[in-house]
């Protein structure tokens, strides 16, 4: 996490410790405030920002539309480009280790 937004987080995150002290007496305003600030702490905390593909031989910058896991690769073709990568890999290991047992 980057200064800035450490920085950002502690802010937020103070004023949302003094919003649940105001709760506690009995606010709900300051209630839905304090879940309100520790929710947009806990995003920027998160919120790594773009990378790039984990293909090896692309650096492609990744786009996250805020829905479920983030990319791990730019496209379709760089993710089986990988996978078979990774196949071929493997069956070469599991007959390489038949010749050394054989």
């Amino acid at each position: 996490m980057d200064t800035t937004r450490h920085i950002e987080v502690c802010t937020l995150l103070r004023r949302a410790e003094s919003a649940v002290q105001d709760a506690l007496t009995g606010d709900q305003a300051a209630a839905r405030t304090a879940l309100a600030l520790v929710t947009d702490a806990r995003q920027r905390a998160e919120d790594t920002g773009p990378g790039t593909c984990a293909h090896p031989d692309c650096s492609n910058e990744l786009h996250y539309v805020g829905r479920g896991r983030r990319p791990l690769y730019c496209s379709a073709q760089c993710r089986t480009a990988v996978y078979q990568a990774t196949q071929m890999a493997a069956r070469a290991l599991v007959k390489a280790s038949e010749r050394a047992t054989a």
